[in-house]
């Protein structure tokens, strides 16, 4: 069991790692501005022009890794400093952390010449999902409010999404030659009544959906297998995540079991070889010299050739490490846009649970909270000794025993602590530990009635020589 709760501590280091990796500076790459809802003036009141309040100025600072989006209002005078067209449009332009943002203010002329209908100026406010994308999502200019104004200084309201077509991202996409675009920015157009106005967005990074024209040798080896089997599932059942991620857990869990029996056997004959073990740990407590410590070890050698424990046995735990990543992976990627499986896992609902949602609210504090309550059992019972192992060990443990068992506690607590905390970032992985933690349950109990036969039948062997 020491053996368990260190593989699964180093594996939980191991993701909560990666998952916090790419640290260090993230400095402001893009500014883009929200422009002012009243952004048509008379000639008259071009000098006490005030921006302020609800609709005025905003902005949002993107960040290089695009963790951050920050949005602020901006209240005041305009900058003194503009370009005027011929028109009579403004551009004004404002500085954030070293980077520039521009707004429109259109100033009608006191005698209109030409057509009163042209369009003399396009102007744009957005929410933060349409400047900001995750890796491998395409632009989607739903939520963008579209400003038409005309030489008269009428505005018009246009919705990005009644209007998408007069969108043009050019020749740009999500996937580029080299896998995912990421950490990029590239220019949007809009063109309407002969005009055409553009904008700058940004590709972050973060999770990479999963894609054969973007994939590492691991994902190769066990991301694309493990989706695939995830997406087949999931797609005989109305494309529904939670059960492909429930029959995956069955599946890939059920594979790995042998693994997982092998540890079984391994603490078995290391329970059976305890008499022995302590047997010479006791000759030579008191025997410290390096001769007496070298013998010491040949006789250990021999008690485990004798129960047939081996060092790649003991390496046995680490296996399932690969497995239990490449499950965290997938659980995190599959649904990403831009992913290969991503439409055969679509349907993210499960007893009214979101599982595309991230830190969310309530209901990821009680999915995390049955994680924990899930483990925390599941440490429980996996860490009661079986009646074969009751009488195993020294009756007076010494205090570096007490201080390990003392550890090994304090390991299980952080453990459950962290995976609560993890699966709070994601509705879907807190299901999936859900699902896995039940099954492990399951899976431990059915163990530990065929480890007591097998450890009888050894017993048994042994007496019999």
């Amino acid at each position: 069991m020491t053996k368990k709760l260190f593989f699964m501590a180093v594996v939980l280091l191991t993701i909560f790692g990666l998952s916090a990796c790419g640290g260090g500076d993230d400095n402001v790459v893009l500014v883009v501005a929200n422009n002012p809802v009243n952004m048509s003036y008379e000639a008259s009141e071009a000098l006490d022009i005030v921006i302020k309040g609800e609709g005025g100025l905003s902005y949002y600072a993107i960040t290089e890794k695009g963790t951050t989006a920050t949005f602020s209002n901006y209240a005041g005078n305009l900058p003194t400093v503009y370009l005027e067209d011929d028109n009579g449009v403004r551009t004004y332009a404002i500085g954030v952390e070293g980077e520039e943002a521009t707004f429109k203010i259109y100033i009608k002329p006191e005698t209109i010449e030409g057509n009163a209908d042209d369009v003399v100026m396009i102007a744009f406010r957005y929410t933060q999902e349409n400047v900001l994308y995750p890796q491998g999502k395409a632009f989607d200019p739903t939520g963008i409010e579209i400003y038409v104004v005309t030489r008269d200084g009428a505005v018009e309201l246009l919705k990005g999404e009644d209007v998408a077509d007069q969108f043009d991202v050019g020749t740009y996409t999500p996937l580029g030659d080299d896998g995912f675009n990421n950490e990029v920015s590239y220019t949007v157009s809009f063109t309407h009544g002969g005009l055409t106005e553009t904008f700058e967005v940004y590709q972050a990074g973060g999770e990479r959906p999963i894609h054969t024209e973007d994939a590492t040798f691991f994902d190769w080896v066990l991301v694309i297998p493990v989706a695939f089997v995830m997406q087949f599932f999931a797609g005989l059942m109305g494309n529904s995540f939670a059960l492909g991620i429930l029959f995956t857990t069955i599946v890939v869990r059920t594979l790995a079991w042998p693994i997982y029996a092998k540890s079984n056997d391994m603490s078995i004959k290391m329970n059976l070889a305890q008499p022995d073990m302590q047997r010479i740990q006791n000759k030579y407590a008191t025997r410290k010299d390096p001769q007496s410590q070298q013998m010491m070890q040949m006789e250990m050698m021999a008690v485990y050739k004798k129960h047939g424990i081996s060092v790649f046995g003991c390496l046995m735990p680490f296996l399932q490490m690969p497995i239990f990543i490449a499950m965290y992976g997938v659980v995190r990627r599959i649904s990403l846009e831009g992913g290969i499986y991503q439409e055969s896992v679509s349907h993210t609902t499960f007893l009214g649970i979101n599982l595309a949602n991230m830190n969310d609210g309530i209901t990821g504090l009680v999915l995390a909270g049955i994680v924990g309550a899930t483990m925390f059992l599941l440490q429980q019972i996996s860490m009661k000794k079986p009646s074969y192992a009751k009488n195993t060990g020294t009756h007076n443990p010494s205090g570096q025993a007490e201080q390990t068992q003392k550890t090994m506690k304090f390991i299980s607590y952080f453990m459950v602590v962290m995976m609560m905390f993890i699966s709070f970032q994601s509705n879907a992985l807190a299901i999936y530990w859900i699902f896995g933690n039940l099954y492990s349950l399951g899976q431990t109990l059915f163990n530990r009635k065929m480890n007591e036969k097998k450890h009888e039948r050894l017993m048994q062997k042994q007496l019999m020589g």
